[in-house]
């Protein structure tokens, strides 16, 4: 094929039957799209029977049937009956739910040359560290100027045959029968459809990844992990030494110590870095990126948001000017280079296999990744076998928790902010007949904290828990205030959906309006240097967890400029989520005062 072309081809669509091979050593069952190549492989390694035993198959199936009769074979040995065989797939595509085949004729496959070895090599490298479609690796190829003249399907079916790389459905089956995605890991989502590649009508997809290209059954994934022999050399430690521009906290430093002593050793595989909002966490990570960078480890930087990893890399680039970093989120360019650093969103690391020795996973909680199982799929298998893994978060989920509390998970504290402040307490306000807005006059509590932030000169970041009120509380602050309003708009809304919303917080930020009443979309990513926090129906706890109300009052204190920011929960009872997220923060505080990193 010419370079840089193959990937324009239709989406390759794996049917193949099963077969058998007889030598000195037993039998084998082997599947195949090419049946010849298969023929030519075993004759080479002295099998010399070869019975084709299925008609084509879709790859999920024809993969189910062959681990099926492979694990018989493995225990039955030559009392294994070819009969006896037979009945083990009629049994296996039962189970599966497909419908009987007819019987197939014995027709011999013709042999066909193997690949040529520097093409199959090209293939090889690419792969490395890597799970991608026939279509991804086309595109890999291309990318590095790098052309072949084999199919690609044939020179990755050879390789699996030689063991050198994994052949994986995108759609396959559990040992029981369920369909499971093999990209993304879900038993969930998958639907039957007409499959225009296969021309099937029960063909599987799998809607959970959906986002990241069609999984199908018919859909071959090539895998490789990263070669041990192509681990990168040690490096002097002072040449991966971060080049900071500041100095780092008392805290931090203490942080960055235990960062760099978590990837300097190989007892511990995983460490989570729990820090305070606001404390500067990444900086704190930049000791283990340079330890596992010094001992010649590769290394994934993964966070759920693409606008992290975008701001994100300019700074590192800054940090390690001497080094190979690349940034993959949705519509970046170049995504299959080479490189000593990668950062990558959460979805994107669904493209790696078994590749990296340090993984840093940033804002474990936050969406997507809160809850998503596929995610964490996806990030645990980026991770080499004995590789190790640092979880960074101010919020780690209860499950995280408590292994910590157990001894189960090693922890590194941050729990002070640089300008050594504590961080605001939040004050809970009882306001048992709240009402929905506009049903009656504004709560004489949040007109309180309302006129104390306006009459410090302070803006105000208004949380309510539904994209339903936000509209419907600025307008009652508008049209009920009390007292003397401020001039013009003085409080406007936004939430993820509405339609000028960047355009809102943009001026928000800049300070021409004091109160933006907004959803959980600001609890993360923002500092406004003058500010404090208020959360009207803060007992909903469906929105409103401890994890979500930590964020929240997380925004208030961040700047040296006003570091005592008010925090003000605002509802009908005291919530359990109300009640923890006050005893963490409270307990960040006393660690902070304890180790004495707090000067104020």
């Amino acid at each position: 094929m010419n370079k840089g072309s193959s990937y324009r081809q239709p989406i390759f669509c794996w049917q193949g039957p099963l077969y058998l091979v007889e030598g000195d050593g037993g039998w084998r069952v082997g599947l195949s799209h090419n049946p010849g190549l298969d023929q030519t492989f075993w004759l080479q390694r002295g099998y010399r029977q070869f019975e084709v035993l299925t008609p084509p198959l879709p790859l999920g199936a024809a993969f189910f049937l062959h681990d099926l009769v492979a694990g018989y074979l493995a225990t039955g040995g030559q009392r294994v009956t070819r009969g006896w065989i037979m009945e083990m797939l009629a049994r296996g595509r039962a189970r599966m739910g497909l419908k009987p085949w007819t019987p197939v004729e014995k027709v011999a496959a013709q042999p066909l040359p193997p690949p040529p070895a520097e093409e199959l090599a090209l293939v090889r490298h690419t792969l490395a560290g890597r799970v991608l479609w026939r279509e991804e690796l086309a595109r890999a190829l291309a990318e590095r100027r790098l052309g072949v003249h084999t199919p690609l399907e044939d020179l990755c079916h050879w390789l699996y045959l030689e063991g050198e790389i994994k052949l994986l459905p995108g759609v396959g089956y559990d040992p029981d029968g369920r369909p499971r995605c093999r990209r993304c890991g879900q038993a969930t989502g998958l639907l039957k459809v007409n499959c225009g590649a296969c021309s099937r009508e029960d063909c599987l997809l799998c809607e959970e990844c959906l986002a990241m290209g069609q999984s199908r059954r018919c859909r071959p994934l090539y895998a490789r992990p990263w070669p041990l022999a192509a681990a990168s050399p040690a490096r002097p430690a002072a040449l991966v030494r971060p080049l900071l521009r500041f100095d780092l906290t008392p805290a931090q430093a203490d942080a960055y110590r235990e960062a760099e002593g978590f990837a300097s050793q190989d007892k511990e595989k995983e460490c989570l870095l729990w820090a305070a909002c606001g404390a500067g966490k990444t900086e704190v990570a930049y000791g283990a990126i340079a330890a596992a960078l010094a001992r010649g480890r590769k290394v994934l930087y993964a966070c759920p948001r693409k606008e992290v990893i975008r701001e994100l890399h300019p700074r590192l680039q800054a940090v390690w000017p001497g080094l190979r970093i690349q940034a993959l989120y949705g519509g970046s360019q170049g995504k299959y280079g080479e490189a000593d650093l990668i950062l990558a969103t959460t979805h994107q690391a669904l493209r790696f296999y078994r590749r990296f020795d340090l993984v840093i996973l940033d804002e474990v909680d936050a969406f997507p990744l809160a809850g998503d199982p596929m995610l964490y799929y996806a990030v645990e298998r980026a991770r080499r076998e004995h590789g190790q893994i640092l979880w960074l978060t101010a919020t780690p989920p209860p499950e995280m928790v408590a292994r910590v509390r157990k001894g189960k998970l090693a922890v590194i504290y941050l729990p002070a902010r640089y300008h050594g402040h504590p961080l605001p307490e939040p004050e809970f306000v009882r306001e048992p007949f709240l009402r929905p807005p506009g049903t009656g006059p504004l709560p004489r509590s949040m007109v309180n904290c309302i006129n104390t932030t306006l009459g410090a000169g302070l803006q105000l970041l208004l949380f309510v828990p539904a994209v339903s009120l936000v509209e419907g509380v600025a307008a009652w602050l508008l049209g009920s205030w009390p007292g003397q309003a401020p001039g013009g708009a003085w409080v406007r809304g936004c939430h993820a959906a509405h339609p000028r919303r960047e355009e809102v917080i943009a001026a928000f930020r800049r300070g021409e309006f004091p109160v933006l009443v907004t959803t959980t979309v600001m609890e993360r990513g923002v500092t406004i240097p003058r500010l404090n926090v208020l959360v009207l129906y803060a007992e909903e706890g469906r929105v409103f967890t401890a994890s979500t109300l930590v964020q929240i009052a997380g925004r208030a204190g961040r700047s040296a400029a006003y570091p005592t920011g008010r925090v003000w929960f605002i509802g009908r009872h005291l919530s359990p989520a109300i009640a923890e997220a006050a005893r963490q923060i409270r307990e960040f505080n006393r660690l902070a005062r304890r180790r004495g990193y707090l000067t104020r």
